[in-house]
């Protein structure tokens, strides 16, 4: 998922994923209903670590992929790139697994030279989501690498 939404809309999606990781609980708690309080904790944690990173894609993703109607320029040949496609981007965090969304540019002109996503260095948007591992997270970019 990768097309912008208003607030309204990815609260509302979080609020639905919300409610299914609680119907989930539920179920299980059914399941097994001489749990004890720390199995019931457990199961809740590996429960929010899902809705986190769910959450964490629906607040991102919904706002912004890093597309630009006007293509950034190349940092080597100041060429306009090319868009060719949106790319997951996988990021370890501690509140979850979450998969971004990114615009993916590449130079004609440089052999390959490519932008995915919107790095750091180059902020081309003031609410391009920067590529750094923040808090303890990695972040692996779409040949694996972990950054």
């Amino acid at each position: 998922m990768y097309r912008q939404m208003s607030r309204a809309q990815r609260e509302a999606v979080f609020v639905e994923k919300a409610a299914q990781m609680y119907g989930a609980l539920e179920e299980w708690y059914d399941q097994h209903p001489e749990a004890s309080f720390g199995e019931i904790e457990a199961e809740t944690r590996r429960l929010r670590r899902e809705l986190m990173g769910e959450g964490l894609a629906v607040l991102i993703n919904g706002r912004d992929t890093g597309y630009q109607p006007e293509a950034p320029l190349c940092a080597v040949c100041d060429q306009v790139m090319e868009f060719k496609e949106h790319r997951r981007w996988g990021i370890s965090g501690l509140e979850g697994e979450t998969v971004l969304m990114r615009a993916y540019y590449v130079c004609p002109e440089c052999e390959g030279e490519t932008l995915f996503p919107p790095g750091s260095e180059t902020v081309i948007a003031s609410r391009s989501l920067e590529r750094r591992s923040g808090a303890g997270g990695h972040a692996t970019r779409a040949d694996g690498q972990i950054v």
